[in-house]
């Protein structure tokens, strides 16, 4: 079986569905590792409505879709406040926004904060916000860098929004929507090879494309402190000669040098050199899928780069019309987040003979990779 929306609630009331023709358009997360936290939108058309249908709805009202896969138990595909709604002859068209479209209106820092871990720095500006309820948190279990203490009296307020902006980057978290109304903030070395999801061959409607591009940076500056007035720069001289240079910078507020220097040289080794990855993937129906899970691409042509490919998702697009329901997975190189092939993927029969000494293990994405020529 597959999702198939079952209910659509206003402030709590489930509206009648019976008879009502929609075509719904819900984006969810980011279109790539690198965006900006995004929030949630969702489009619902509904043709051929009365008056009384068009009145239920107004601007501001909370906005819940709920689907359900056969029998099953109903769950959440967005959540949120209408934002827009357009009436053209019998076709109402509305527009709701995620919770993370508001976060401008949540003014925070105005008492100091002290020097504290990352994850820390994320509870306490949810609690100021008064959101903590709301936050779903994923540490990185190796890397919680201690952020610097803020003043208050030289810093001044900010929003919610701007600080997650500026926290976010630090360490290439993603903010997002969360189906219920919540928010999820998940470091990116919180992400595991483990929670892989295999997609089936038949629910991908067509081969997905490959793409390669420039590196992200092989000349990586990250600034620390709390005014950004201290750095540390790290560069891959035999990148530079390949790909001429490609600076980047990190801005963040870590205390010390030592977190700084982790940062440079992680964004270096995922970020210097070029190789193929899959932007995206159209899926055929409606999946349960998890923002910043790897999902398993396979049965791929013999000109594939990588057969199967172990892409993460960043976010999708569901796109309902009629009795169809399509995805559009936006998806990330794993390596940017870390995802190496794990050790115990090695075949016990594999020597070290077989092994390509030359390539590191951060570049082993799959089996392949290691292999000696």
């Amino acid at each position: 079986m597959s999702f198939w929306p079952s209910s659509i609630t206003l402030d709590g009331v489930a509206i009648a569905l019976a008879g009502v023709v929609a075509d719904v358009v819900v984006h969810r997360g980011r279109d790539s590792v690198s965006a900006e936290p995004t929030a949630d939108t969702c489009q619902m058309t509904f043709h051929d409505v009365d008056k009384a249908f068009v009145d239920a709805f107004d601007v501001g009202q909370s906005l819940v879709l709920n689907v359900r896969d056969g029998a099953g138990p109903e769950l959440p595909r967005f959540a949120g406040r209408i934002t827009d709604a357009s009436l053209d002859d019998d076709e109402l068209t509305v527009i709701g926004a995620g919770l993370l479209s508001t976060l401008r209106g949540f003014e925070i820092g105005a008492s100091s904060w002290p020097a504290e871990a990352w994850s820390a720095r994320v509870t306490r500006v949810f609690t100021e916000a008064g959101l903590a309820s709301l936050l779903e948190l994923h540490a990185d279990p190796t890397f919680d860098p201690l952020i610097s203490a803020r003043d208050s009296a030289t810093a001044g307020t900010t929003t919610l929004a701007d600080y997650l902006a500026f926290l976010a980057p630090m360490i290439g978290a993603l903010v997002a929507d969360k189906p219920d109304g919540g928010i999820v903030v998940q470091a990116i070395g919180a992400r595991r090879l483990e929670d892989e999801v295999e997609l089936a061959p038949a629910d991908v409607a067509y081969v997905p494309r490959w793409e390669e591009e420039r590196p992200a940076g092989n000349i990586v500056t990250v600034r620390y402190q709390a005014d950004q007035g201290a750095s540390v720069t790290v560069q891959d001289d035999a990148s530079i000669g390949r790909y001429g240079e490609r600076p980047v910078t990190i801005d963040t507020a870590f205390q010390n040098a030592s977190d700084a220097t982790t940062r440079a040289q992680t964004a270096l080794t995922r970020g210097a050199y070029s190789h193929w990855t899959m932007p995206s993937a159209p899926i055929l129906r409606g999946l349960d899928l998890k923002l910043g899970v790897p999902v398993v691409v396979s049965s791929l042509p013999p000109a594939a780069p990588h057969d199967p490919w172990t892409p993460v998702v960043e976010g999708w697009t569901d796109t309902i019309t009629g009795d169809d329901w399509t995805m559009e997975l936006a998806l990330s190189d794993p390596l940017v987040s870390g995802l190496a092939l794990p050790w115990d993927a090695i075949p016990v029969a594999d020597l070290w003979t077989t092994i390509d000494q030359a390539t590191a293990w951060a570049d082993a994405l799959t089996l392949d990779d290691l292999e000696a020529a």
